[in-house]
């Protein structure tokens, strides 16, 4: 099975206590994180990182010595991919600030991302003299180490992030993976035990049980921990690749293609996301998102995108025909109704066109649903089954000759409408 590196922990803190931050605030407690100004929160939690950075931008022009705006700005950069404008982030934020430990922490793990290892230990070496009980530079240094294949230094640094505190969660799962790859597998099973029962929910450590299980040859529990992981997490696709491997090595071809699937269509949810990120009015992207969601049913996440989109732009005509067919689909017609024709007010288009007609047919309007289906260019057995209630309908008028018609109409659609209706 090939094995990967998930680095799924706390290597990240986003804050810094501001220009006047002493050593001696850190050195013999835990570094906290700061609070994320309320201007800012919603692009956060919301993953818009472009806006986020647009928006602490204005605020470090009207604050420009505020180093906590540039620790969270070099955050969203990070999160984006964009390292080289993070690190300058946090180049100036140090030079307003020298004496912050957290400051030193972020930019080695940046550095460690960028794999630039020397800088990286040069910063997380400022960051422990600055705070010598700042677990997570610990923590960081012995990622650092796992990435050099330095297995055993990286086992030290963990352990000395567990002397300081014993209830750290992500330091027993990255040692339990560094005495993995070190063949320490007793170990490391213990490791990922204590992680999974300081935290029931600690997602990384099934996993990372899950990959010593199957190294073992016990593929069922391996399962087990994958899909508990998945449970946990459940749009991440590595889960979904290791458990297929171990379908594989079951012999259980059908589950595993069934995983394989759904990794594409995981890895498709985070390229949408990526280019949300990525984007400051990123309405389309959050439609067609919302479309993604809804090729497997989740309402309720493709609802809150397309809210999101006709919020950023309300006469998106794309995104209220969308949102009309997300409504019609969870039944609720008068807001199918309502978006449908808000969609048509701004420009013609099937897809509202198409909603509309399945409203007027719920609503036995025959006429408006043949009209808005014409309109929609829909072929289907909806439309056939228009044509034949409305037949009925004429028939039970006594209007047998244009009853006679429309009934021919609606069997031209579907040869079968008569009988799957009668």
């Amino acid at each position: 099975m090939q094995r990967v590196v998930y680095l799924m922990f706390l290597g990240w803190i986003i804050g810094c206590g501001g220009v006047t931050t002493a050593p001696s605030t850190v050195q013999d407690a835990p570094v906290p994180e700061i609070t994320v100004p309320a201007e800012v929160a919603p692009f956060f939690e919301r993953g818009e990182l472009a806006q986020a950075v647009e928006a602490l931008a204005a605020m470090i022009s009207k604050q420009p010595r505020d180093v906590t705006l540039y620790s969270l700005r070099a955050t969203a950069h990070h999160r984006m991919g964009n390292n080289d404008q993070a690190l300058a982030d946090l180049d100036h934020a140090i030079s307003l600030d020298a004496r912050d430990a957290r400051l030193f922490n972020n930019r080695g793990f940046v550095r460690l991302g960028m794999e630039q290892f020397q800088a990286a230990i040069t910063d997380f070496d400022k960051a422990t003299e600055l705070a010598p009980k700042f677990t997570n530079v610990y923590n960081n240094r012995g990622l650092l180490f796992i990435a050099q294949q330095r297995y055993d230094d990286a086992i030290a640094q963990f352990n000395r992030a567990i002397e300081i505190d014993p209830q750290y969660i992500d330091a027993y799962n990255n040692r339990g993976f560094a005495e993995l790859e070190a063949a320490q597998i007793e170990q490391a099973l213990d490791d990922f035990n204590v992680a999974i029962q300081l935290n029931p929910k600690y997602v990384n450590a099934y996993n990372n049980r899950g990959l010593l299980r199957a190294q073992a040859g016990d593929f069922e529990n391996a399962v087990i921990d994958f899909t508990q992981a998945m449970m946990l997490d459940p749009l991440n696709p590595k889960y979904y690749q290791h458990r297929a491997e171990v379908y594989l090595q079951q012999g259980a071809a059908d589950k595993a293609v069934a995983d394989e699937r759904k990794i594409v269509w995981l890895i498709q949810l985070h390229e949408f996301g990526s280019r949300i990120a990525g984007s400051q009015r990123p309405f389309h992207d959050l439609t067609q998102r919302a479309r993604h969601y809804l090729d497997v049913n989740d309402f309720e996440n493709a609802l809150k995108d397309l809210d999101r989109a006709i919020a950023l732009a309300p006469q998106s005509a794309e995104a209220l025909s969308a949102r009309a067919n997300l409504h019609l689909r969870k039944k609720s017609m008068q807001n199918a109704k309502a978006d449908a024709v808000a969609s048509l007010a701004i420009e013609p288009n099937q897809e509202a066109f198409s909603v509309l007609g399945d409203v007027f047919l719920s609503q036995r309007d025959y006429d408006k649903a043949i009209e808005n289906f014409a309109n929609a260019r829909r072929v289907d057995p909806s439309v056939a089954e228009a044509y034949y209630a409305k037949s009925k309908a004429l028939a039970a008028q006594g209007e047998h000759e244009k009853a006679k018609d429309t009934l021919q109409q609606a069997l031209v659609l579907d040869p079968d409408v008569e009988s799957r209706l009668r």
